[in-house]
């Protein structure tokens, strides 16, 4: 099993791999630079106007933390075919879960390592029982913490387990652990922590004797993959996803804004509207962007923020102009392709009109009317940059190739 495991981990590997290249372009790393520079700016800046015994930075530190504690979940590297294959070595799993347990505490052991460095700054500004010892606890706490919740998710995946004691030891407990740290005692906050550690290491050690829940390990990587698919989908198409429409007639008054001069207008317009993928991936690029325009109060940043986020819009709604290319209807429809481009050119324009008219009234809030005119402008530009010029050249290309 450890062999299986080493096997499906550097498939694992090679894949991700495959889409970080396209995360990581030369684009988006000297785009996140900027962001992480001026994201490091703008926190140093707001630490150095707070004070010690500040009422609202204790529940602000216990917020970050728990939530960090949900990030990076059981990787298991599970596929359905293993119900069916590797059935009748169900009970040597237990191995293979080890290692799996092993790799995903690692990786999120480096995630709550990252806001622990993070959070010193400010805990060390604002928190009267700061010292040394006091923030190596908090450490050791979210790293046990951390193990807590991994170790639920190891044995929710065995059967004769309720479910309650997920909501008991990934919700319920950190939240009690991290509040006796924060406000009470930080040592008794990790007796308790160590306590329910040996508890749940008892619980683990007995799921050698049971049978897996194959349906739920199955579905959780199935939902874990899903989201990390869906990561990489804001970069580059992946073909894992499968598009799901649901009708959404609460926004068909919003077709007024799109006028649907032929077939092609109103099969875009719809289709990216009723596409979960599609239009999931534009609404969070949008708000994400939005948010961080409004919390960073750095013109350049900004701009550069907006730029990008326009970019990553764009780019990864090009692939939807080949969405109906299999059904052979759209073929009797007597237009051409270059109609059916400037239709698929004009929805996306007006779809990303809004996203620069939030962006530019978000940008007047956090950075004022010039530089939220400045970056209309440059918006613009952009935009017409992208659908006029790189949009016709990439789709003509890909046509030329089909």
């Amino acid at each position: 099993m450890n062999s299986l495991f080493k096997n499906r981990f550097n498939a694992h590997l090679i894949e991700m791999t495959k889409y970080l290249k396209y995360v990581f372009n030369d684009f988006f790393v000297i785009a996140l630079m900027f962001i992480f520079g001026g994201l490091l700016y703008e926190y140093s800046i707001a630490i150095k106007h707070l004070s010690i015994g500040i009422w609202w930075s204790q529940p602000l530190v216990l917020i970050i933390i728990f939530i960090s504690l949900q990030l990076g979940g059981l990787a298991n590297f599970i596929k359905k075919a293993d119900y069916v294959f590797l059935l009748p070595q169900e009970k040597q799993f237990y191995n293979y879960f080890n290692s799996a347990m092993k790799y995903s505490y690692l990786m999120a052991s480096i995630i709550q390592i990252f806001i622990w460095l993070i959070l010193i700054p400010l805990i060390s500004k604002t928190f009267v029982n700061f010292s040394k010892v006091y923030i190596i606890l908090l450490l050791i706490s979210l790293l046990v913490n951390k193990y807590i919740i991994l170790g639920t998710s190891f044995i929710d995946m065995y059967n004769n387990f309720s479910n309650k004691r997920n909501l008991i030891f990934k919700i319920v407990f950190p939240i009690i652990s991290l509040s006796i740290f924060i406000w009470l005692s930080d040592v008794l906050s990790i007796a308790l922590s160590l306590i329910v550690l040996g508890y749940i290491i008892v619980l683990k050690n007995r799921c050698v004797s049971l049978s897996i829940h194959w349906n739920k390990v199955i579905n959780n990587e199935n939902s874990r993959m899903h989201r990390i698919y869906q990561f990489f989908n804001m970069f580059t198409d992946v073909p894992m996803l499968d598009g799901k429409v649901k009708r959404r007639k609460y926004l068909d008054s919003f077709l007024k804004l799109f006028k649907n001069d032929n077939v092609f207008s109103y099969l875009f317009i719809r289709g990216i509207f009723r596409d979960k993928e599609i239009s999931g991936l534009y609404t969070r690029l949008s708000l994400i962007g939005s948010l961080l325009i409004l919390f960073i109060n750095n013109k350049y940043v900004v701009i550069l923020l907006s730029m990008l986020f326009i970019y990553l819009t764009v780019f990864q709604m090009i692939p939807y102009y080949f969405n109906f290319d299999e059904n052979v209807f759209t073929y009797i429809y007597p237009i051409s392709n270059k109609n059916k481009l400037s239709s698929f050119v004009n929805i996306i324009n007006k779809l990303m009109y809004l996203t620069i008219a939030l962006f530019f009234v978000v940008s007047m809030f956090s950075n004022g009317f010039y530089t939220a005119l400045i970056l209309l402008i440059i918006d613009l530009v952009e935009l017409f940059l992208l659908t006029h010029v790189y949009m016709n050249k990439k789709i003509n290309k890909a046509e030329l190739k089909s």
